[in-house]
């Protein structure tokens, strides 16, 4: 059977909504910052202006005020005894002259022209380590040599040295030079 859709009820309004009307904003919030800043600086300066540190001192001067006869010499307090200083060093420093020694001078005595220095790079036991230490200062462009020493415990130690050389300033300058390339090493004064 059909409905009747004329007799029907008829669903509930909807209420139209009233839009709000946005309430108007009023100064932001640094301005009021601002402003009450400036109010209270306004009220500082015054207040400095009118009632200022020095404000008591700054009545102006009459008339002068009428000076009195001289007045009657106040007799000097006795000064007690003048008291033995503890220290008198305080009189004897201007009195004292201090004259510096001078010697004559005499420059170091030069190092000995036959001197001669020796630099080793490294001290390996295997002979084939010390080899290629050696190989690796051939590249650098240095000369350098491998010397077998005998050690008190009876072992066998292979030396790299680089030198003789009589010429300090090379010496320090190769051994700068190997210390850039990661090779540790030491010079060593040679007897004559």
């Amino acid at each position: 059977m059909g409905k009747d859709y004329a007799n029907r009820k008829k669903p509930a309004q909807r209420r139209r909504q009233t839009k709000t009307q946005p309430k108007p904003q009023g100064l932001p919030g640094w301005l009021w910052l601002l402003v009450g800043m400036t109010f209270g600086l306004v009220i500082a300066v015054m207040l400095y202006v009118f009632n200022g540190p020095d404000s008591g001192d700054r009545a102006l001067p009459s008339a002068p005020a009428p000076r009195a006869s001289t007045p009657p010499p106040t007799p000097e307090p006795e000064l007690p005894p003048k008291e033995e200083a503890r220290f008198t060093f305080y009189e004897m420093l201007p009195n004292f002259q201090l004259v510096p020694r001078t010697e004559k001078y005499t420059p170091a005595p030069a190092p000995a022209a036959d001197l001669r220095y020796a630099i080793q790079a490294g001290s390996f036991a295997r002979q084939g380590d010390a080899e290629t230490r050696r190989a690796e200062i051939a590249l650098l462009g240095i000369e350098s040599r491998v010397e077998s020493a005998q050690l008190d415990d009876g072992r066998t130690v292979y030396r790299v040295i680089i030198g003789p050389e009589s010429n300090f300033n090379r010496v320090k300058d190769r051994m700068a030079r190997l210390y850039e390339n990661g090779i540790e090493s030491f010079f060593r004064r040679l007897d004559s």
